[in-house]
């Protein structure tokens, strides 16, 4: 895609990054999941220890996609992963490419720290990421189950 411009957020991208990720919030029908604030993204993203990172995808001055992503580690492997948070891609360039030119780039990124694999969650009910996902090469894992404790 020669008009689309895929590189890493930097601190002065949080707020289109939460705008992102409410858009898709509103995509998925879930709204007010996403509580994170902008500045819950600038601190846990953009410090000297940054738990996550962000790739945008941009269309000259707008952000047409997404993704957040970090690092795992999988022990029965026995080396690092990626782990895919969230993608986005905007309505207007569903279908164009993007969104397997933005995991792409997330496999770059993430070869940098020696990532031999991504791991991704998606909703039951969202038949067309399953089909996207599965058209890269995914295999749907339906033996393990979400499991998650919001009271640490």
């Amino acid at each position: 895609m020669k008009d689309i411009d895929i590189r890493p957020a930097s601190a002065a991208d949080v707020p289109v990054i939460h705008t992102l990720l409410t858009e898709l919030e509103q995509v998925l029908g879930v709204h007010q999941a996403v509580t994170c604030t902008q500045q819950d993204l600038l601190k846990h993203g953009f410090s000297d220890s940054p738990f996550f990172q962000v790739l945008i995808a941009w269309r000259g001055d707008e952000a047409v996609g997404l993704a957040l992503f970090f690092p795992e580690f999988s022990s029965w492997k026995g080396s690092p992963g990626v782990y895919l948070q969230d993608l986005y891609i905007s309505e207007s360039m569903r279908g164009t490419g993007l969104g397997r030119e933005l995991m792409e780039a997330v496999y770059a990124s993430a070869r940098q720290w020696g990532a031999t694999y991504c791991k991704l969650n998606t909703y039951k009910t969202n038949t067309a990421a399953i089909a996207f996902y599965e058209r890269l090469g995914f295999n749907v894992v339906s033996s393990e189950r979400v499991v998650i404790r919001d009271d640490l």
